[in-house]
């Protein structure tokens, strides 16, 4: 059996920012997104329901995320 460690995909700094602090974030055991806690940018909620829908959740994350596809707080928004 390979037991083998699958670790995550690499997650790009902040598009809004520029910063590279961005890390996954769950949420209640139910969705996962990436956040900057330097701008408060994040990606959309990528729900999951079990364990073994966890890492696939993940990975959507973190691809949202490293296309630009983010939720960024500016002013007057």
């Amino acid at each position: 059996m390979d037991h083998a460690i699958k670790l995550p995909k690499e997650i790009m700094p902040c598009r809004v920012c520029h910063e590279d602090l961005a890390y996954l974030e769950h949420e209640n055991g139910w969705c996962v997104y990436v956040y900057c806690p330097n701008c408060g940018s994040q990606s959309a909620f990528c729900s999951y329901e079990s364990e073994e829908e966890k890492e696939d959740a993940e990975n959507r994350a973190i691809d949202l995320w490293n296309m630009g596809k983010v939720i960024a707080e500016r002013r007057g928004e």
